[in-house]
């Protein structure tokens, strides 16, 4: 027990929530692939801390097996970990560090072997986006099978190179007056969805 001056003088927050803790990085959940796994989330460059909370908090909630990070921030950055929740903890993890070329490589190393298991490799795009590839609203993809589902940078969305090389694009319809949403929206209602499906598949 510590008095609140000494609390918050040791950790980050402004108003801390009353308990702080130090964690040895061997408690974070290695990533290693489990013949059970069927559901990954591959998030590229996904820069705000925020962003990357929620989407970790999403991604426990929805039944995710593991999430590949392309760069982007870092998962156990303070701000990353307090937006999670606790979820990174829970979430085993794969990041790409280097350069630009280095980490395509080897995302495309990994998701081609995720394709070679029968996964499924779904990049999503804006709504209102154009683009020469057509995308498909996501109630009308087959959420059953295996499936690696990869989110986009905030600005940029999906590296242009990886949506050329896996050619099943969807999208959430919206209104003309949103040129796009936000990451963390967009993952609610596709991760979940896929939940639902596997959850029926099941009963």
């Amino acid at each position: 027990m510590v008095s609140e001056e000494v609390l918050a003088s040791a950790i980050s927050t402004i108003n801390p929530d009353g308990i702080a803790a130090l964690v040895e990085i061997s408690a974070i959940p290695n990533y290693q692939f489990q013949r059970k796994d069927d559901f990954v989330l591959v998030l590229d460059r996904i820069q705000d801390p925020g962003n990357m909370g929620n989407l970790f908090r999403t991604a426990l909630a929805a039944g995710v097996d593991a999430i590949f990070l392309a760069g982007g921030a870092h998962p156990l950055g303070q701000k990353v970990l307090r937006a999670s929740s606790g979820a990174v903890f829970h979430l085993p993890f794969l990041r790409f560090d280097g350069t630009e070329e280095e980490i395509l490589n080897s995302l495309f190393k990994y998701l081609s072997e995720l394709s070679n298991l029968g996964f499924k490799i779904f990049s999503t795009s804006s709504h209102n986006k154009i683009s020469e590839k057509p995308s498909k609203p996501y109630w009308e993809i087959d959420w059953s099978k295996r499936t690696a589902l990869i989110l986009g940078n905030e600005g940029q969305g999906v590296h242009k190179k990886i949506q050329e090389a896996f050619n099943e694009t969807i999208t959430i319809p919206h209104s003309e007056l949103v040129e796009s949403l936000n990451v963390a929206c967009v993952a609610v209602p596709l991760l979940l969805e896929r939940r639902r499906v596997a959850y029926i598949s099941n009963k």
